[in-house]
């Protein structure tokens, strides 16, 4: 799917000259030096639109970890500057990013940033850009909200005659009405989108919409052998792979052709060469290195943060000692009264310093324990997309050697489908493990739900109340983090209370959901747990008060224990 206007471009154009002489090192070298150059002159703005650039380089070329790693460094220089508009081309780039690496929760925490930044924005070009990235974002992930920001790119791109944005228009077209099963009209739309293409005579453009006309004919008219034509005639507009993204793609549609045409070595051939080219994403690399960026950048942000208020009580202090000491050289016989005003000043100081250093260590606990909530989620992904992809290649494997075979080795081939079978199983029940698929389909309060009732045994019974109403929904990486901080609660109770019932609770009041779980079990001292980070309460606390929430925990020894959360949603 296309996404319509690129990134703010810089004057000089020594970079579409290197590449129409094929010389990536060359511009991504040029790139650099101009990036240099605008950091020594402080033009920041001009620093990020580089940066910009230089990631939709690295993407092209399938280098997505260098892409992600040049667009946090540019947003720190933004954030630090205040380049509101900057700000927005980033987050913008960046959710686009990860949606195109299926990391769904992440693209739509960076659009929402932008969208929000935008809202107080003025700038066509960049709302046209943000909501075509909304609209990608929504029609991958099968949302409603898909049609709506749909027609917001048409109502920004109005009377426009820009070439490139009507291609992407008719693209986009094709694309919801193909999914809406509408397929005369997505036809047209298509049509009309490959006849610009070819007006505008841009490559990248005619082979996105042969693309789409190769998987038409599939899917609607399943005409494979036409099919598979368009695909191939893409593989020789690229002779050198100059584009990997486009190549991979469309290794995968050729080897879907031969499949459904019959011809199971050539759909192995194609197969092996999709995974060969996207190897580094499906080992999981790029996901553990997404992961670490983004944890570095939150980080240094919340250091950053710290060290500038350090500095400035540091230099309140300075100054306090000058105005002191003159003070003090003036009022000789007032020396024991400003000696004890200046200890209590320094005591309040170090407090100071002890509480802020109390809440990086919050920020850092948290921002950690969403890194592991990610990276959960990211390895369900892998196994469910990527794993099972590959263990449908061995079953392609097989129906290709099948009909070689005499009667006992099909019998053992039997026997190896069903050892095969049973890993593809325990991937999916795996995946299942790692991140409940009730909470992802159903939502927060069926997956408690189903969690009380999974727990629930002869030694102890978990009550689950919800007074939400029936179908609603949170955000999905709120609903996953209440539903780990429930989670581990929950196991305290089965660990350390001796409790025999248990019961939690849930409710809306105003814009909070509040929580409330309650055991009669042994109860404990709650000074007692604090001081020695016991039953995991520290990452709970953290977790909680990231989330700009608050949690009570009141517990009698011999009566049980009551925890209340109120959190902002």
């Amino acid at each position: 799917m296309c996404f319509g206007f690129q990134n703010p471009k810089i004057k000089v154009d020594s970079v579409a000259i290197y590449l129409e002489k094929n010389n990536s090192f060359k511009a991504i070298n040029y790139l650099r030096e101009k990036s240099l150059i605008c950091l020594k002159n402080k033009k920041y703005k001009d620093y990020c639109d580089v940066a910009l650039q230089k990631s939709d380089l690295y993407e092209k070329f399938n280098d997505k970890e260098n892409a992600l790693k040049t667009l946090f460094e540019a947003l720190q220089i933004a954030d630090r500057e205040n380049l509101v508009e900057s700000q927005a081309y980033l987050y913008r780039k960046i959710g686009s990013l990860n949606a195109s690496m299926f990391e769904y929760t992440k693209a739509r925490k960076y659009l929402n940033k932008s969208r929000k930044i935008c809202s107080n924005i003025k700038n066509r070009g960049l709302h046209i850009q943000l909501n075509q990235s909304l609209f990608y974002l929504h029609s991958v992930t099968e949302s409603d909200s898909a049609k709506y920001f749909l027609n917001q790119i048409l109502h920004f791109s109005k009377d426009s005659k820009d070439l490139n944005l009507l291609f992407s228009n008719n693209e986009n077209f094709f694309h919801y009405y193909n999914s809406k099963n509408q397929n005369i009209i997505a036809k047209k739309h298509l049509d009309s989108a490959y006849a610009i293409a070819i007006k505008i005579n841009n490559k990248n453009s005619i082979a996105n919409s042969k693309s789409n006309l190769g998987y038409y004919y599939m899917t609607v008219e399943s005409d494979y052998e036409k099919g598979k034509k368009e695909f191939l005639e893409i593989l020789k507009m690229f002779p050198n792979k100059e584009n990997p993204k486009i190549i991979g793609s469309t290794y995968l549609n050729i080897s879907y052709a031969y499949e459904k045409l019959g011809d199971y070595k050539k759909a192995l051939e194609y197969s092996n060469k999709y995974f060969e080219i996207f190897e580094e994403v499906s080992s999981g690399r790029f996901i553990k290195s997404n992961q670490e960026i983004e944890t570095n950048y939150q980080i240094d942000k919340v250091e950053s943060k710290f060290n500038e208020k350090k500095i400035e009580i540091e230099d309140k202090q300075t100054r306090n000692q000058i105005l002191l000491i003159i003070f003090a050289s003036l009022f000789v016989l007032a020396g024991f009264i400003f000696y004890f005003y200046y200890q209590n000043l320094l005591l309040k100081q170090k407090n100071k310093i002890k509480d802020i250093d109390n809440k990086l260590q919050y920020k850092i606990i948290s921002a950690t324990l969403d890194g592991q909530d990610q990276e959960r989620n990211k390895i369900s992904g892998v196994l469910h997309d990527h794993v099972s992809a590959i263990l449908s290649s061995v079953g392609l494997h097989l129906s290709a050697f099948e009909s070689s075979l005499n009667t006992e080795q099909v019998d053992e081939l039997k026997k190896t489908r069903l050892l095969l079978k049973e890993a593809h199983d325990k991937v999916r029940d795996l995946s299942h493990e790692l991140v409940s698929p009730l909470l992802v389909k159903l939502g927060l309060q069926f997956a408690l739900k189903d969690l009380c009732e999974n727990n629930s045994n002869s030694l102890i019974v978990f009550d689950f109340n919800s007074k939400l109403e029936k179908h609603i929904r949170f955000d999905q990486e709120f609903e996953i983090k209440i539903y780990y901080i429930v989670s581990e609660l929950l196991n305290n109770v089965i660990k350390h209370s001796n409790a025999s019932e248990c019961y939690v609770g849930i409710e809306k009041i105003d814009n909070q959901l509040h929580i409330i779980i309650k055991d009669n079990g042994k109860g404990f001292v709650v000074a007692d747990v604090n001081k020695t980070n016991g039953f995991g309460i520290t990452q709970i606390r953290a977790r909680v008060k990231n989330m700009q929430g608050d949690i009570k925990i009141k517990s009698v020894l011999e009566q049980g224990t009551t925890i209340n959360i109120k959190v902002n949603f």
